[in-house]
């Protein structure tokens, strides 16, 4: 999978921008890492793609009063994990929902042409008020 990813990629001229949403404990840390080094490594050069972290970070723990979970000791990556951040972890899915979709969405719009993107509905709206119209006129058949 990571081969077809680069390889997109690389067919890809415009800046390329993923979005990553991890738990935050040791493996989902080492997840978005690995991706990132992987992908990259697979991409020819000058083909670079961004990776942005939204979910979750150390500071969701306290502001949205998480459950916090122990980080599990026997995990190979624990130790650094711990060198970085506190002994608590927490899964994706106990971030609210609304959190979820109000990041994405802050984050699509930040990279977006919002301009471009009202123009687009503009015109969608135009061609489906001249569909239905154009529609509206065709003769009605009575069985």
């Amino acid at each position: 999978m990571v081969r077809q990813i680069a390889t997109l990629f690389a067919k890809i001229s415009k800046p390329k921008i993923v979005f990553y949403l991890g738990d935050h404990d040791p493996s989902g840390h080492d997840i978005e890492r690995d991706l990132r080094h992987r992908v990259q490594s697979h991409v020819p050069t000058g083909k670079t793609f961004d990776l942005r972290r939204l979910a979750i970070f150390e500071a969701d723990i306290q502001k949205f009063n998480l459950p916090p979970l122990r980080v599990k000791q026997s995990d190979s990556r624990a130790m650094s994990f711990l060198a970085k951040f506190s002994n608590r972890c927490v899964e994706l899915d106990a971030l609210p929902p609304t959190e979820l979709r109000r990041r994405l969405r802050s984050a699509i719009e930040e990279v977006m042409d919002i301009e471009a993107w009202n123009r687009a509905v503009q015109v969608e709206q135009v061609e489906i008020a001249s569909i239905l119209e154009t529609v509206s006129r065709w003769p009605t058949t009575a069985h």
